[in-house]
């Protein structure tokens, strides 16, 4: 499993499965025009995959390739899918990472010198994964073949008690972390913001108004960690929910994806009970650990996932506004993020062919927008930070805009803040090897996205 080493269980492997993983996909038309949305429950997926996914299903479909979003859900109890780009050495992450029993270091955020490495080489069952990206492209061609008159909505609900910001500056200068034992004297400096919203997309029947798809996207790493099982946390538990809250008796349930928002230095971190979950105790047993821990994982994901699946009714139930007509366009456009000095590209990072024409010292990677009427989907690649969300929504055109992180590529980078974040440090701006500026890059490229005309 990716996402976290070690795990409660002393390592990476699943032991058993303790909730399905999907491909989920929901497919718009109106005219000529039409887009395709994926939602599959995994860390993320590299451009390659998407590339093939994309091609995939416009041969089986009239979809066209770049009208094809494939966004995934960040689970960090799912397989690992490909390799992460890091600027930590692997001296670095061996001295860094979480312990096996629940503890953390001081500082995330201490490295000895830019590295050009990377996490999990070889750790994907290839053959798995080419079997993950038949599966999704069948999602796509099945959401194609039972298209059907229908009406769309935008809606939005504050959530509290679920997400929180994981950039937790101390007076010691070291990052909080609530794995971390206190230290007396040491204080909480700043915290970042975050993002309180659930936005949503419906779908329901245009003659009888019966519910039939639902895009959730919601600003967190949405994992709690299973201590040795694949599972989809809160994401898929809570579209579960949603599903059932939101069916009709006379209708098939409702497809419910979820997308991640701007998630980059937000999780639901300090909103677990920690102690219940992730740390052992003096004397216990490894086994009678790991039991005690899955069960504390079985009860928060419930409780988490019961919270973000009311907050996502109440946007439901608030859609102002059905569409039966709505404006379709689908946008994609490559950008160039800049690299951190001294980082230079590693083998075993996954790049599509258009990739390999990026300029020196830079990564280029890509930005996607597919609108609805007075909404639109905005795909974002690896982590962008909560901050550069905001910074979007501040200068969109649109009434509504769902931005979803982890969009169309993950692994050749993964965070993305704002200078700000930078100058402060951190876990996530050492660990990610594109440099200071390349938020800003990114945000401007995406206005320029949005604005035009079409």
């Amino acid at each position: 499993m990716s996402g976290w080493n070690p795990r409660a269980s002393g390592d990476i492997r699943a032991r058993y499965v303790h909730d399905d993983l999907y491909a989920k996909a929901l497919v718009l038309q109106r005219g000529d025009r039409a887009w395709g949305l994926i939602a599959v429950d995994l860390t993320g997926v590299d451009a390659v995959a998407t590339a093939q996914i994309r091609q995939g299903a416009a041969e089986r479909t009239g979809l066209a390739p770049d009208a094809i979003m494939v966004c995934a859900t960040h689970t960090h109890s799912g397989p690992a899918v490909c390799p992460v780009a890091t600027t930590y050495s692997p001296e670095d992450m061996a001295r860094l990472t979480v312990r096996g029993d629940g503890s953390a270091p001081a500082s995330m955020g201490e490295v000895t010198a830019v590295s050009s490495s990377a996490s999990w080489v070889g750790e994907t069952d290839m053959a798995w994964k080419a079997w993950f990206v038949t599966r999704a492209i069948e999602a796509v061609e099945e959401a194609w073949g039972t298209l059907r008159p229908a009406a769309v909505g935008f809606g939005q609900a504050g959530v509290e008690g679920v997400a929180s910001s994981r950039r937790v500056l101390m007076s010691d200068g070291s990052w909080g972390d609530p794995r971390r034992e206190p230290v007396a004297g040491v204080d909480v400096v700043s915290r970042t913001e975050i993002d309180p919203l659930v936005r949503v997309f419906t779908v329901r029947e245009q003659e009888t108004g019966g519910p039939l798809a639902a895009v959730i996207n919601y600003g967190s790493h949405p994992w709690i960690f299973c201590g040795s099982g694949i599972s989809a946390e809160v994401a898929g538990a809570t579209a579960d929910r949603v599903a059932e809250a939101w069916a009709s008796a006379e209708a098939e349930q409702p497809v419910v994806l979820y997308t991640s928002g701007p998630e980059g230095d937000v999780s639901l971190i300090w909103n677990i009970d920690i102690e219940q979950v992730w740390k052992t105790r003096p004397g216990e047993d490894p086994q009678e650990s790991l039991a005690r821990r899955e069960q504390g994982f079985k009860r928060e994901l419930a409780r988490l996932s019961r919270r973000l699946a009311d907050g996502v009714m109440a946007a439901i139930a608030g859609v102002e506004r059905w569409d039966v007509a709505p404006g379709m366009w689908a946008r994609r456009q490559a950008v160039a993020l800049p690299l951190k000095a001294g980082y230079r590209p590693v083998d075993d990072v996954l790049l599509a062919e258009w990739q390999q024409a990026a300029p020196e010292s830079y990564h280029l990677t890509e930005v996607q927008a597919l609108g609805a009427g007075e909404g639109a989907f905005l795909g974002l690649p690896g982590e962008p930070f909560a901050s550069l969300g905001r910074a979007i929504q501040a200068r969109s055109r649109f009434r509504h805009l769902l931005i979803c992180a982890l969009t169309n590529e993950f692994g050749a980078i993964s965070y993305i803040g704002d200078r700000e974040a930078y100058d402060l440090g951190g876990y996530e701006t050492a660990f990610t090897p594109v440099g200071p500026g390349s938020g800003e890059v990114l945000v401007d490229r995406v206005v320029a996205l949005l604005s035009a005309d079409g």
